[in-house]
């Protein structure tokens, strides 16, 4: 049977999906950016934090994290690996949520905010953000282009193999729509046998001139679109890119 919802059936193997990701290059690139945009941050919301792992290169890094997510499965996993560090985690919505104190920043990580189909949810969760966000606040966040949903990821099938775990990626593009609709299925290792777990996962592109509409009408003052892991500007070749928006009232 094929898990409706993202996150769920395939939280326990998350990481060992992900292994090949160095997260502290990415939270690297995030305190580059803070830096670029001479903003000093101390406190800030991970939203989409999954399982944590990029939230605890921000804890180690010296800033005081606040963790949001929607998947409760995704959220236990994040409260074993954490421990004892002190880690405010937030069981939300990205389309609909309120922090009981404003944050410095807003990180979002691993194409999360592609998640958001649909404009209206894109535009309540951006302006969510601006709500959670301090005055003169940063929100980072990478996005998956119209190229790279179309051409790299495109309708293709991808197998992997990593530990006990066998993993058909297989994607079809809906270039109307600008929709890639992945089938994940996992054959998960266990002695003589193999489990399959599958789950189906959705991602839109959107246009850069979009995002920055949205940020815009949401209330942020100015929006920088970079290749991702870069402040160069975005080509169309481009298969990710990084977006900053600040808030400067």
């Amino acid at each position: 049977m094929i898990g409706k919802h993202p996150f769920s059936r395939v939280a326990d193997y998350y990481d060992t999906l992900m292994k090949g990701i160095d997260y502290s290059d990415w939270v690297n690139y995030t305190i580059e950016l803070f830096k670029h945009f001479d903003h000093k941050p101390e406190r800030v919301l991970d939203l989409a934090c999954g399982t944590g792992t990029a939230t605890l290169e921000l804890a180690r890094s010296g800033f005081e994290v606040t963790a949001l997510d929607s998947s409760p499965r995704m959220l236990e996993i994040f409260k074993r690996k954490k421990g004892a560090q002190k880690i405010e985690i937030i069981q939300a919505d990205m389309r609909g949520f309120q922090l009981q104190h404003p944050v410095d920043a807003v990180t979002c990580y691993f194409d999360s905010i592609n998640y958001l189909t649909d404009e209206r949810e894109l535009k309540r969760c951006f302006r969510c953000v601006y709500e959670a966000l301090a005055e003169k606040g940063i929100f980072l966040f990478d996005m998956n282009t119209i190229y790279g949903l179309s051409k790299v990821w495109g309708t293709n099938t991808l197998i992997r193999e990593i530990d006990n775990i066998y993993s058909v990626w297989r994607a079809v593009y809906d270039a109307s729509k600008h929709i890639s609709t992945l089938c994940l299925t996992l054959f998960v290792g266990d002695g003589k046998f193999y489990r399959r777990v599958q789950e189906v996962h959705q991602e839109r592109a959107y246009p850069t001139e979009k995002i920055e509409e949205f940020l815009l009408e949401a209330g942020f003052s100015t929006v920088n679109i970079f290749a991702h892991m870069t402040t160069s500007i975005f080509l169309d070749i481009n298969s990710r890119v990084m977006i900053a928006a600040e808030k400067k009232k």
